[in-house]
């Protein structure tokens, strides 16, 4: 995967994404927020990836989620690094099976593949893509519970980094 970073408003990406999810999220009647405090206006990155790493979590959440909200917290940690939660009130992830989560092709439960669906690669991808965008991604969870995963990805990275 090659990146081509570009500057753009993090506030309007989120808002661009979180509105192709929202009718999903209407559909269940489950609540999406999000807070960025204090607003990202400009960020360089590359777009299409940070979208799809953010369209990935938040359709997860959705999609794990019967009852409760989705909520998306964005901060800068500091002048360099920002990061982003994504937090539900879904079913949660057992504690065994956190070291699967992000192989490719995994579905944690067959009961659970068959109500929700999926291939597996999902999370999978999302990792690759945040280690491209140089930041990490991990993940806290309760089983029936929720859980939050969050990104932490640099203000900018340059052209031709990896």
């Amino acid at each position: 995967m090659e990146l081509s970073p570009e500057t753009f408003s993090l506030t309007k990406a989120i808002e661009e994404i979180t509105s192709t999810v929202s009718p999903l999220a209407k559909k269940k009647n489950i609540r999406v927020s999000r807070v960025i405090s204090p607003p990202l206006e400009q960020v360089t990155l590359d777009q299409q990836r940070f979208k799809q790493v953010l369209y990935n979590l938040l359709s997860n959440a959705v999609k794990f989620t019967e009852v409760g909200n989705v909520d998306i917290l964005v901060d800068a940690l500091d002048a360099n690094r920002f990061r982003i939660r994504v937090k539900d009130t879904g079913i949660g992830i057992k504690p065994e099976n956190m070291n699967r989560l992000f192989k490719e092709f995994e579905q944690l439960d067959s009961g659970t593949s068959r109500k929700y669906g999926g291939t597996g690669l999902g999370l999978s991808l999302t990792r690759r893509i945040v280690e491209l965008l140089e930041g990490d991604i991990t993940v806290e969870s309760e089983d029936g519970k929720g859980s939050t995963f969050t990104v932490v990805l640099p203000q900018t990275i340059v052209a031709g980094a990896k």
